[in-house]
């Protein structure tokens, strides 16, 4: 098959399936017996999304308790707060912040803002984090 494609002739080749051949086909998938329910595939879930959420006591970060005072008494929520302080990169500063939120100390991901600090004073933050072990 020839097509002119911005005045030029450009060569193509595929299968050529007649009307007849195409309708015999349909009938046939017609004829088939059908489900009594649609059947549903399973959503996607992004692993980056679920990174932090799913987190377990066992696998928690050995700088997790330090993280979550340095946060207490700062009074605030941001990553950048965890790098500079502890000497963390970005991932593992993230990691710890995520594990904050699963634990209740920190609010969810506000963007660009610093996250909402849960726990006011260490006495709650004592409690909370024996509460984990």
């Amino acid at each position: 098959m020839l097509i002119s494609y911005n005045g030029e002739l450009v060569r193509l080749q595929c299968a050529f399936v007649d009307t007849p051949e195409v309708e015999k086909v349909a009938e046939f998938i017609g004829e088939q017996r059908g489900y009594p329910e649609a059947f549903l595939l399973p959503e996607y879930v992004d692993e980056k999304d679920m990174e932090g959420k799913d987190f377990s006591l066992a696998d928690r970060d050995p700088l997790f308790e330090e993280a979550a005072r340095v946060i207490v008494q700062n009074q605030q929520g941001s990553t950048s707060l965890l790098q500079r302080r502890m000497k963390l990169g970005y991932n593992r500063a993230g990691r710890l912040m995520d594990q904050l939120e699963a634990s209740g100390i920190v609010g969810p991901n506000l963007g660009s803002k610093a996250r909402e600090v849960n726990v006011k004073t260490e006495a709650d933050l004592e409690e909370i984090l024996n509460n984990l072990l």
